[in-house]
């Protein structure tokens, strides 16, 4: 890579910032150096005692790169064989090895007597180890640093953030393990930390927005963002620094390219944040305005004990969001629970706590309102998507390599390691592969809740119905000893997806799981939305109306507000178009139900937002048999639901769902479709 790709300071800073920084950037004791330090952010160095160390000859320095990207775990011969000779290693490549292993062990440890242990690199039954009590490594450092920038923007403190990150990035000098990055041992953790290395790169920019330095931003992000176009996140920090530096048409056209590059390349559209930015920016928000931050106290390091989590009272509501955040209202009453089990876990009795609701609800949306809201609590999250297909145990891999960078001097052990790096293939031959699977979940399990004993964690699954069923077993073994442990396990799912989940819930079930079901926001908290949405008051009326359309459905309800925000007129919630993502949504959800629901809920949308089964499903020409079982399903998918006081009647959840299906319809259809419901009920009237 080119030193100008990983350079973090190109022109010179405002006054006021190098300024701020003399005045309240700590000055800090340094420890006393370990034996080694070992930097591998750019090509190897090695220093002994302070002094560096000559690392000799290209396959040794690839030994030593390839051993550090492991430290404080074994490598096996093999892999060592294969990195530095490839797949046919010459005869003399084991005699070589041993001596690049004694050449490095001499250079590590100068001053070790012959004939004494080693501390540096030890070996035990062919497999090699840097031990990590006896080295420093940069990359950790760097993983510190950005747990450390996060954590200060999550508590609003973007000065001490911006300290953080780019103490973290200037220890960057170049590829990570660039002697071995392209090795396939090694290639997964040098992309691994190459992403975070990008997101430190847009933290720290968002810390230069936040503090007012919006040149330095445009600056920085004008390259980052020729450098990597398709990073959605660094596009609409780069349109925001524009706009607040007065450049509203650049601003734009930074969105406007970065979705016809989304189109042309991947055939997709921007994530909803940019297309809301692109909105404001055309009405000159005063959301998007800077205004400077609070003066928060520089907070000491805290000394090493143990951190019980405690979760703070809601802040009061800042005069706007920035771009591309949502608004969080509501949810009183489960946050209470979520504290209530943490607290309980933190005290040694932990729990499991499962989030469901339909699509939309807020589940995700809670769960990061509450990592908002806990304090001194690592937050590891594993997110299953559904766009694209995963490898085997892909939430827990993410959940494990967090867990790593918040535990830097455990070891971890090779099974895990394995499940990090992917390397979860067929065992080898001859060997059970239940026993195989059995022996990683029981070092996942262990080393989790080891982690746990030093301080509490708290794990997320979000979307766990789109799971692999190796994660859903290895979520089920967990559970079976987090009860002893200090692990708050939280996990999300659509309500209209449980049933493939039922061994795991049954699982949990057995975990004494809690259980938070989130249904629609009332008037209230819909009030409360619209109102911060729209950042005027809106009526009770008002409200009654978008909470009787959308049900209270979180997205439906920003959705709808959006439209009625972009009118800038106040506009009755009843007259406002249907959303294009609420129409999208509701079509994909009834489509995934079979043709059959699908005419049902169609001829239902032409009747109103109640119907008779009976009625619908003569005129859809279907036995009313088969019909019940189909109207089950579709209940199952919260799209319907029975009315209590009359049999065989049901409503429309969602008052959306009925308008999408009755509007998708052409006005032929329609017609042709309320003459089949008029002749199947005579008696009711005529429009």
């Amino acid at each position: 890579m080119g030193n100008a790709k990983f350079a973090t300071k190109i022109f010179q800073e405002s006054p006021e910032l190098l300024q701020w920084r003399e005045e309240r950037l700590p000055i800090k004791q340094s420890p006393a150096p370990p034996p080694v330090e070992l930097r591998a952010l750019g090509p190897l160095e090695a220093l002994a005692a302070g002094r560096p160390v000559e690392l000799g000859a290209p396959k040794q320095r690839k030994l030593l790169t390839l051993l550090v990207s492991r430290v404080g775990r074994p490598v096996p011969v093999d892999v060592m064989l294969e990195t530095l000779w490839g797949e046919s290693p010459p005869p003399s490549a084991v005699t070589s090895l041993h001596a690049y292993v004694a050449n490095l062990r001499r250079a590590l440890e100068p001053g070790r007597a012959p004939r004494t242990p080693t501390k540096v690199l030890h070996t035990n039954d062919r497999r090699y180890l840097l031990d990590i009590g006896f080295v420093e490594v940069d990359v950790h450092a760097f993983e510190v640093r950005a747990k450390a920038g996060w954590t200060a923007w999550n508590r609003h403190q973007p000065h001490e953030a911006l300290v953080e990150f780019e103490a973290g990035l200037a220890l960057w000098r170049g590829e990570a393990y660039t002697e071995v990055s392209h090795s396939v041992h090694v290639a997964a953790e040098a992309a691994r930390l190459e992403g975070l290395r990008l997101s430190v790169v847009e933290g720290r920019c968002a810390a230069l927005l936040a503090v007012g330095a919006h040149e330095v931003a445009v600056a920085e992000l004008e390259v980052f963002v020729r450098a990597h176009p398709l990073r959605e996140y660094g596009c609409e920090l780069l349109s925001l620094a524009l706009y607040r530096a007065g450049r509203q048409a650049d601003a734009l056209a930074v969105l406007r390219t970065n979705q016809r590059r989304l189109g042309e390349e991947l055939g997709i559209d921007p994530r909803p944040a940019l297309q809301h930015l692109e909105r404001e920016i055309l009405r000159h928000a005063p959301a998007l305005d800077w205004r400077p931050p609070r003066a928060d106290p520089i907070v000491p390091a805290r000394g090493g004990g143990e951190v019980a989590p405690q979760v703070r009272a809601p802040t009061p509501a800042r005069s706007g969001p920035t771009a591309g955040e949502e608004h969080f209202v509501g949810r009183e009453a489960a946050l209470r629970q979520l504290a209530t089990v943490s607290a309980a876990a933190a005290a040694g009795r932990g729990r499991v706590v499962a989030v469901s609701g339909e699509p939309g609800i807020g589940k995700t949306g809670l769960l990061r309102r509450f990592a908002e809201l806990t304090e001194g609590v690592p937050v590891l999250w594993g997110v299953c998507p559904s766009h694209v297909a995963t490898p085997p145990l892909w939430p827990w891999r993410q959940v494990l390599g967090m867990a790593g960078v918040h535990a830097p001097g455990r070891p971890v052990p090779e099974a895990v390691s394995e499940v990090i790096h992917g390397d979860t293939g067929h065992p080898p031959d001859g060997t059970d592969p239940d026993a195989t699977t059995l022996r990683r979940f029981d070092a996942i399990v262990h080393y989790l809740t080891g982690v746990s004993r030093t301080a509490p964690l708290v794990i997320v699954l979000d979307h766990l119905h789109q799971a692999d069923p190796g994660s859903l077993r290895l979520l089920a073994h967990l559970a079976e000893s987090v009860r002893t442990s200090r692990l708050l396990v939280a996990v999300s799912y659509r309500s209209d997806r449980a049933t493939p989940l039922a061994e795991t819930r049954a699982a949990l079930a057995r975990a004494e799981m809690t259980r938070v079901e989130l249904s629609g926001l009332n008037v209230a908290e819909t009030r409360a939305l619209a109102g911060a949405m729209l950042r005027r008051e809106v009526s009770g009326a008002a409200a009654d109306e978008l909470r009787l359309r959308t049900g209270g459905n979180p997205f439906y309800l920003r959705e709808l507000i959006k439209i009625l925000d972009c009118e800038g007129r106040p506009s009755p919630a009843r007259a406002a178009p249907l959303p294009p993502p609420v129409r999208e949504v509701v079509l994909l959800r009834v489509g995934q139900l079979g043709p059959t629901a699908v005419e049902l809920l169609s001829v239902a949308s032409t009747v109103g937002l109640t119907f008779a089964i009976d009625v619908v499903a003569e005129a859809c020409s279907i036995e009313i048999g088969e019909a019940l079982k189909v109207v089950d399903t579709v209940v199952a998918a919260g799209l319907i639901e029975e009315e209590p006081q009359r049999l065989g009647w049901y409503s429309f959840t969602h008052a959306l769902t009925a308008e999408v299906l009755f509007q998708t319809m052409g006005r032929l259809r329609r017609v042709h479709l309320l003459r089949r419901v008029r002749a199947a009920d005579p008696h009711r009237p005529r429009w």
